[in-house]
């Protein structure tokens, strides 16, 4: 349904925009016009409002890319927001999608604010430096991770058969196999969410990992520390299971 409001809105962007240019009392372009800038002008508005009408309407009409994503299609937390980015409106899973979108920035400033800390507290390449390091970065390689097995959730989603299947019960197909299909489409709601749930841990031991080492008087290592980084190791490691 928001496609289609898009669409509408877009198009009477369009012919608002034509009747504004080219109507008298208005701009009045026109190609009769004794003004050769003016005339070139109304050429150049027309196509390029025919290009607009045509790419808007192909890329709002057309069918969503069910292409597997892989990591090689997403090499950093940018290119990540992009591939949520594209399932922001569906009905399903756009506000998770949103949601794990700004995890990523948190991640993001995170990652920066650690590095600028170990940087100040670490001589970059000492043995402390590395391993504090290798650990926010196999953070931020788990999250991309993370979105690459949302993606591929939501590609095989299918929003019109799981709306159909909630009124499972009025239909002549028989209940126990529609029940078995929603198990399988709540499965994969539930392990998106719990995605979601595991970048939240690991956004608050990196905080946490941040403060301790910011507050310490040398940044090195102490239990606490060594307790966090083992924490933060093992939700990473809990990622393999919702891929």
């Amino acid at each position: 349904m928001k496609k289609y409001i898009k669409l509408i809105a877009a198009n009477l962007c369009i012919v608002i925009t034509a009747v504004i240019l080219y109507s008298p009392g208005l701009v009045c372009l026109r190609i009769s016009d004794y003004s050769i800038f003016r005339a070139g002008m109304s050429i150049i508005a027309a196509l390029a409002l025919i290009a607009a009408f045509f790419l808007v309407n192909l890329r709002l009409l057309k069918d969503p890319d069910r292409k597997p994503v892989t990591l090689q299609d997403v090499p950093d937390l940018d290119r990540a927001k992009d591939i949520l980015r594209r399932h922001w409106d569906s009905k399903y899973f756009g506000r998770m999608a949103k949601t794990a979108s700004e995890q990523l920035d948190r991640i993001l400033k995170c990652r920066l604010r650690l590095s600028d800390i170990l940087e100040q507290k670490f001589t970059k390449g000492t043995m402390s430096f590395d391993k504090f390091n290798s650990v926010v970065e196999a953070a931020e390689a788990s999250a991309i991770k993370n979105v690459v097995a949302m993606a591929n959730r939501i590609r095989l989603f299918d929003e019109k058969e799981y709306a159909r299947l909630q009124h499972y019960r009025e239909d002549d197909i028989p209940d126990d196999i529609q029940e078995e299909q929603l198990k399988l489409y709540q499965k994969n709601l539930d392990n998106v969410r719990s995605t979601i749930s595991l970048n939240e841990k690991i956004l608050l031991k990196l905080d946490a990992l941040a403060m301790e080492i910011s507050s310490s008087a040398s940044g090195e290592d102490t239990e606490l520390n060594n307790d966090l980084l083992n924490e933060i190791s093992r939700l990473i490691d809990e990622t393999k299971y919702y891929q």
